[in-house]
């Protein structure tokens, strides 16, 4: 039977809205309206007597899920606000607080942040045993992040890197162990930890595991292709008794794989579920026939992918418009002159985006945009939450309500500057971990660590422990935004800035931040749903901490949007500039990707081109500096799928929009060559580290060589990995192989 708000919906949407009950897959494409099936769902589900409390539906952003709150609170007022929404680390952190006993817990327990997890293995790699590996902790916080999605804990990691015989896993191992005894000793958790912590709360307790199976009677699952195996397992025990689980996604816009993300989840649904209904959403709503069917002929090239076929009943549109600039600066530069042009037209700044594949490449747009005064904004550059003054309150106020957070301790022990120098913060951290306690009860020995610091730093470290502990006790008397306002002026960080102020206007910019995160305590005050609690300061930080760059998108700002094409993902505008289609940068390491990383690649192209609304351009440059060294380019493989390449030529078929300049013509064959010969790449050097050669590294993948320098033994070479990072070595340390 059709509900009486389901006519808007065409008929596989309703289909999908309408399901009577087990597994659903629906296979929403770009632009079909999912979160429209999503919260249609949901309000049949409530309308046909199942209680709100019952229903679960994840997502993996919380404006995601605040925008089907928003518009389930139409479909269904009252009624949606009980409904479980969360993204799947908010549902892991509430079930944890809710039974963090069970796990030997603190319900304060502190989310840490990848900062805060590069500041822990920094602090562990210092140890002497692991002194050739001191400057890469980036690298073991991925592996072990990685570890823990696919819910290998510490112990479980060791017997895998042991099994295996390598030598560098058995290092990430002990780093591993150590780390997570580090996270427990502060009652810390990373976001890892969020789940797979409770994947083994549901595992290893029963009557946990049966409550909340029975008590979720229907689960939904958002964006179903970005699940790793943590999240994939977590959804699987949740549904298992009822098998009513909705996943929503699209296996061609799956492209977290570099952080996890396995596309089998998705594609394999059906063999999971054999019951399974799916659905296909191929209708599209949001672009135009042009832009759809320049997305269509890219994406049909990837093997792994189940059929489909997006269509619109819109107008035909602009055409889809390919640009071949002579490099990187004139790429920009008429980018910039087309904005100007679409202003001229009525466009509105906020309309138009410009998508690139690595953060390297915003430079020259930055460059070309100041240059004409055209307001812009780098999506997912430096966040509110990420600026120093922010990170160094958000810090004192984690520490009042868990003093166990060494690692937010260590951050505002001498901020402001109070007499607890880095020698004195070095005996504290050292006699701390020698005596296997935090940083705070350290701090707070009367006769011990403190009698070993000079009377100056001494003194200062009592004055610290008694203003933490005077804030500690007014925790239940003060509302979240009086609490953070005590914080900033109890702990002087507040009165040290308005000092400097007086004489440097950009503390004064940092006073008004510190006045903005209060008003955004109080408006979150104010945003509170339950009228029987008040919310605490500990939510106001895990509503942060738990926070996206998605979050944080304002779509009202009149600028021109820069970001990366991943964070693009969610998205959409009128004009989109997708930039850089060139072998080798999109898609990366082209030459030697294996056909997955290159079927990836491919997704990333289709969810840039299926941004766009109304008009969609592709550039790329025929020549690009990196790292001071110019290198002559291909046309991406995916500009030629679109069908928009002469394949005789390598050039846009149509040239008259885009006369290419003067000798911008890729050379025949030409693969990220360059331009011309330069010092080292002669025989001084063994060919395989010549610049601009392919080479493998253990660790890092492929890459290419852009500089080198010295010669024999003391021959150093710059290589730029696939990944879109730099790494410099030591020729006879690197363990570098030709590729």
């Amino acid at each position: 039977m059709s509900l009486p708000y389901t006519p808007d919906l065409n008929p596989q949407q309703k289909e999908a809205a309408e399901h009577a009950g087990g597994p659903l897959l629906v296979v929403a494409g770009a632009g079909t309206g999912k979160t429209r099936v999503i919260t249609h769902r949901i309000a049949r589900l409530l309308d046909s007597g199942v209680a709100p409390g019952r229903i679960l539906a994840v997502t993996f952003t919380n404006k995601a899920a605040q925008e089907m709150r928003r518009r389930l609170s139409v479909l269904s007022p009252g009624g949606g606000q009980a409904v479980w929404m969360h993204t799947f680390h908010s549902l892991g952190c509430r079930l944890l607080r809710q039974h963090a006993p069970l796990l030997k817990l603190s319900r304060y327990f502190t989310i840490y942040d990848q900062d805060d997890q590069k500041k822990l293995v920094s602090s562990i790699l210092k140890d002497a045993v692991f002194e050739p590996h001191k400057n890469k902790a980036s690298l073991f916080v991925n592996l072990i992040s990685r570890a823990k999605d696919d819910l290998l804990d510490a112990d479980s990691y060791a017997i895998h890197a042991m099994t295996a015989q390598d030598p560098f896993r058995q290092t990430v191992a002990q780093v591993y162990k150590k780390y997570q005894e580090r996270l427990d000793r502060a009652a810390a958790l990373d976001f890892g930890d969020l789940l797979i912590k409770t994947v083994f709360l549901l595992r290893d307790y029963p009557a946990v595991r049966d409550y909340y199976q029975d008590l979720f009677l229907h689960v939904l699952v958002d964006e179903y292709q970005d699940t790793n195996h943590s999240q994939y397992v977590l959804t699987k025990s949740l549904s298992s008794k009822h098998k009513n689980l909705c996943a929503v996604g699209d296996m061609d816009q799956s492209i977290y794989q570099w952080r996890g993300a396995d596309i089998r989840n998705i594609m394999e649904f059906d063999r999971d579920f054999s019951d399974a209904r799916i659905v296909a959403l191929e209708e599209n709503y949001r672009s135009t026939p042009n832009i759809l069917e320049a997305a269509n002929r890219v994406i049909v090239h990837n093997r792994y992918r189940k059929p489909k076929n997006l269509w619109t009943q819109k107008a035909a549109g602009a055409p889809v418009t390919v640009r071949e600039l002579r490099d990187e600066t004139e790429e920009a530069y008429a980018i910039v002159r087309a904005i100007s042009q679409h202003l001229e037209r009525g466009r509105s700044l906020r309309e138009i985006a410009i998508f690139y594949r690595t953060n390297a490449q915003s430079r020259s747009f930055e460059e070309a945009l100041s240059h004409a005064q055209i307001p812009y904004r780098i999506y997912g550059a430096i966040r509110f939450y990420e600026r120093k003054e922010i990170k160094d309150a958000l810090a004192y106020a984690r520490v009042v309500l868990n003093p166990s957070d060494s690692v937010s301790l260590a951050r505002v022990l001498n901020a402001p500057s109070r007499g607890i120098g880095k020698t004195s913060q070095q005996a504290l951290e050292k006699s701390a971990e020698t005596k296997s306690m935090t940083l705070y009860e350290a701090l707070c020995q009367e006769n011990g660590v403190c009698a070993n610091l000079t009377p100056g730093a001494a003194r200062a470290a009592r004055e610290l422990v008694g203003v933490i502990e005077g804030l500690r006790s007014e925790l239940d008397a003060l509302s979240a935004a009086q609490l953070m306002e005590r914080i900033l002026k109890r702990s002087g960080y507040w009165d040290a800035l308005e000092q400097e102020a007086e004489e440097d206007p950009e503390q004064a910019a940092r006073l008004g931040n510190l006045q903005e995160l209060v008003n955004g305590v109080r408006e979150f005050e104010e945003r509170w749903t339950s009228k029987e609690t008040p919310p605490t300061l500990g939510q106001y930080l895990e509503n942060v901490s738990l926070m996206t760059p998605s979050d944080e998108y304002d779509d009202e700002r009149a600028c021109v949007t820069l970001m990366t094409i991943h964070l693009a993902k969610g998205l959409e505008f009128p004009v989109v500039y997708l930039t850089g289609l060139e072998e080798g940068l999109f898609p990366i390491g082209a030459g030697a990707a294996s056909e997955e990383d290159l079927e990836e690649e491919r997704r990333l192209c289709y969810v840039g081109m299926t941004r766009a609304k109304e008009e969609l351009f592709l550039t790329y440059a025929a020549t690009r500096r990196i790292f001071g060294q110019s290198y002559s380019n291909l046309p991406s493989r995916f500009i030629l799928e679109a069908g928009f390449l002469d394949p005789a030529e390598n050039r846009p078929r149509s040239r008259k929009p885009f006369a290419p300049p003067p000798g911008a013509k890729p050379s025949a064959g030409a693969y990220l060559e360059p331009v011309s010969a330069q010092a080292g790449g002669g025989p001084s050097g063994p060919p395989q580290f010549r610049i601009g050669k392919r080479v493998k590294h253990a660790e890092f993948g492929f890459g290419r060589v852009i500089s080198k320098s010295g010669s024999g033994e003391a021959m150093k070479v710059t290589v730029f990995f696939d990944r879109g990072m730099a790494k410099k070595f030591l020729v006879r340390f690197a363990n570098l192989e030709a590729a």
